[in-house]
């Protein structure tokens, strides 16, 4: 029994693979087209999480010195993708600051592939769509597992809205269309 587990569970790896590799080559386009490093990249995400940051808490979240942080957002604002200006309250800070380029630029990173995703989900029957989402609800749950949870200050933690939505989907699927 463990070893038909085992090839079911090297079935879904295989699977799992096949995916990746179609996204990666139909998002190669775009990430050929930056004209980033990783370190810029990650500069670029970390500004888009976090909001307005001084340079300080860029060198901090990218585990770099303060003038390789200032050399990150120097590329970034040439690129149009930040911004960098002195603090009112205190003229010796630099803030910095995504752009709106910047902003569309991680939401085509992020979300480039739901149309895809979509198109290709679009092919699939109702029952095989409910099955995907039960399977793939149940791997979140598990890959949450490794996640230390967060304080929420409510007492008792709660899974995120999209689960919660999506486990109500599975337990009552739209049979309208076939």
């Amino acid at each position: 029994m463990a070893e038909s587990r085992d090839i079911l569970i090297d079935a879904v790896l295989d699977q799992y693979s096949r995916i990746v590799r179609v996204m990666h080559q139909v998002s190669e386009p775009v990430w050929r087209e930056l004209d980033l490093t990783m370190a810029q990249l990650r500069t670029l995400f970390t500004l888009a999480r976090e909001g307005p940051v001084c340079m300080g808490q860029v060198a901090e979240a990218q585990g770099v010195s303060l003038p390789t942080a200032s050399h990150l957002v120097e590329r970034l604002v040439q690129a149009g993708l930040a911004t960098r200006e002195s603090d009112p309250a205190d003229r010796r800070r630099m803030v910095v600051r995504i752009t709106p380029a910047g902003e569309e630029l991680v939401n085509k990173m992020r979300h480039g592939g739901h149309g895809r995703m979509r198109g290709w989900l679009g092919y699939l029957s109702n029952d095989d769509i409910a099955a995907l989402l039960r399977g793939m609800t149940a791997l979140a749950v598990a890959a949450e597992r490794d996640v230390p949870p967060r304080d929420c200050g409510g007492g008792g933690e709660r899974p995120p809205p999209e689960l919660a939505t999506a486990q109500r989907t599975v337990a009552q699927p739209d049979d309208s269309e076939d």
